[in-house]
């Protein structure tokens, strides 16, 4: 199986050449909006009503039905990727196992995948993982020691727990000869000797080990995600993220994802845990209606224009343009190709 981070990189397509889509390359489901960690580089630290909290939900096995019979009906090839993840931890639905049946069975995507902290990965989870053919789960590490983590995840679980659900699932994987589903385990850089801690520490039970580039996710007032991870470090890594930004002006993600919350609500966007970028309900509307539609196109258009500064979450937001997240470049693209 080709590694995690080589999936963007190998057999794609120039995003320009085939604008406009049909249908988008990636559906991201969320099977859960909350999250047994508070980590606090993350949106789910945030004390009080930051627009999210209101928005948290178990999505019913009804509705994620709904979602794979719309797209079972959209006319066209299989989506690329089917992510069962959005905002929170996933395998807090206790039907997570039942979805990944569903989904499986449905046949929509290319692949599948998940992203996980791995603590609430139980054995038998782990099992239908393998039975089902999962393609990948991408593990988010947070600490490389137990100190560490009780601190940045706010959390007393023992960290061990991690490595050994891990340990199980490889364990599963052999046992049934199966490569699936391929586990990619990261953490954010740390800039120092903690990355390689790290990575001696998961290597055992990781078909591969890398880091992630920092981002600041949507801004909120009186929250500061990369200072609250990195503390006197983040001198550093600002530098770093400067180092990194395309100066970009359209966001590619409404041209290829389309993403399901818990509550039905449908936006283009993987990072705006607000919900600022919500342009319908797939309760009211069916998916490919939502992706035709007008309010799809306008915000699609809002990108190339540079006029995101009208939006609530793209004003605060820029991760569109770290090279490390996003490849593609559609600035300039023809407004008129767009239909």
């Amino acid at each position: 199986m080709l590694k995690y981070t080589d999936l963007k990189r190998t057999n794609r397509q120039n995003l320009r050449d085939v604008l406009p889509l049909a249908k988008p390359f990636t559906l991201l489901v969320e099977p859960s909006s909350f999250c047994n960690f508070k980590c606090v580089q993350c949106f789910h630290s945030i004390a009080g009503d930051s627009g999210f909290a209101c928005k948290q939900a178990n999505m019913g096995l009804d509705r994620f039905q709904k979602i794979l019979d719309q797209v079972q009906a959209w006319p066209g090839p299989r989506l690329k990727v089917l992510k069962l993840s959005l905002y929170g931890e996933p395998l807090v639905n206790p039907h997570f196992s039942r979805m990944l049946e569903l989904a499986r069975q449905a046949d929509i995507a290319e692949r599948i995948e998940t992203t996980t902290n791995a603590s609430l990965l139980t054995p038998q989870v782990a099992e239908t993982m393998v039975r089902c053919q999962l393609d990948y789960i991408r593990v988010s590490i947070y600490a490389a020691d137990q100190k560490r983590h009780e601190a940045v995840t706010g959390s007393h679980l023992d960290f061990q727990v991690i490595h050994e659900n891990l340990r199980i699932l490889q364990e599963i994987k052999r046992r049934e000869g199966s490569a699936k589903p391929f586990v990619g385990c990261k953490m954010l850089d740390t800039y120092g000797p903690e990355n390689d801690t790290f990575k001696n520490h998961y290597r055992d039970v990781a078909d591969e080990l890398y880091l992630d580039k920092p981002h600041s996710w949507i801004q909120v007032d009186g929250s500061d995600f990369i200072g609250g991870y990195y503390g006197a470090q983040q001198d550093t890594v600002l530098e770093d993220l400067r180092a990194r930004d395309s100066h970009r002006i359209a966001c590619p993600m409404a041209f290829t994802t389309m993403a399901v919350r818990a509550n039905g609500e449908v936006s283009p966007c993987c990072v705006d845990f607000i919900g600022g970028t919500s342009l319908g309900n797939m309760e009211d509307t069916e998916l490919p209606a939502i992706w035709q539609g007008l309010p799809w196109y306008e915000f699609q258009k809002m990108q190339l224009q540079d006029r995101k500064h009208e939006n609530y979450a793209c004003a605060r937001c820029d991760i569109y343009r770290n090279d490390h997240y996003t490849l593609d470049n559609i600035d300039g693209f023809p407004i008129d190709k767009l239909r």
